[in-house]
């Protein structure tokens, strides 16, 4: 099986701290969620710039206006475990905000992987894991809907992968063609495999409205 720098990062590569983009496979009991919107946002709360401790950046973006949007992962207290951050900062590199995202729900770590921005919202992609072990593990996609201005949580969406049966796993490649914004909304491309043929992978495409509605 050929693995994939997205797909279940493996939770022992956190004792190099830095090292932890390295993936696995990643199957397990639960098929994702339906693609919903959930429009309660966050309470608010005082603008954070600090980039937290053991943080790897899987993808940086331009987004105009002299900023970027960083997507990625730090390690929760104990050093083994992903939590997904994302944060705008100048050109220079400097933070403007940075945001350390909740876990979805019924999973165990997650990383922040792909961003974009539109107007004056920030979308980032997370993909998530739901068990430590492999073999009984799944990867599940989500975008949530962040404020360019503040980092404040606006919206979130998990993503259903069209034609999956059953339980599955999915994973978006490194790339920011692989979530662009076309026709109005967001287009993400991504595959995933049945837990019980991880060996055959096969395509998708999703479209979401900015709400993250399909």
């Amino acid at each position: 099986m050929t693995f994939n720098r997205y797909l279940f990062p493996i939770a022992v590569c956190a004792l190099a701290l830095a090292g932890c983009g390295k993936p696995a496979d990643a199957p397990a009991p639960a098929a994702a969620t339906a693609s919903k919107a959930s429009a309660a946002a966050a309470p608010s709360a005082p603008v954070s710039a600090e980039i937290p401790r053991g943080f790897s950046s899987y993808a940086s973006e331009s987004i105009g206006d002299n900023k970027q949007c960083v997507a990625g992962a730090s390690l929760d207290d104990d050093g083994m475990n992903q939590r997904p951050v994302a944060y705008v900062a100048q050109t220079s590199g400097k933070p403007i905000w940075a945001k350390t995202l909740d876990l979805p729900a019924e999973t165990y770590q997650s990383r922040a992987t792909h961003c974009l921005r539109q107007g004056d919202t920030v979308y980032v992609l997370l993909q998530s894991d739901t068990q430590p072990q492999q073999t009984l593990s799944q990867t599940s996609l989500k975008v949530i809907k962040l404020s360019l201005a503040d980092g404040a949580v606006q919206g979130s969406g998990d993503i259903a992968v069209p034609g999956a049966q059953g339980a599955y796993s999915a994973w978006v490649e490194e790339g920011a063609q692989h979530m662009s914004w076309q026709d109005g909304g967001l287009r993400i491309v991504g595959q995933y495999f049945a837990l019980d043929a991880p060996d055959q992978r096969s395509a998708f495409q999703v479209a979401l409205k900015p709400e993250l509605m399909r």
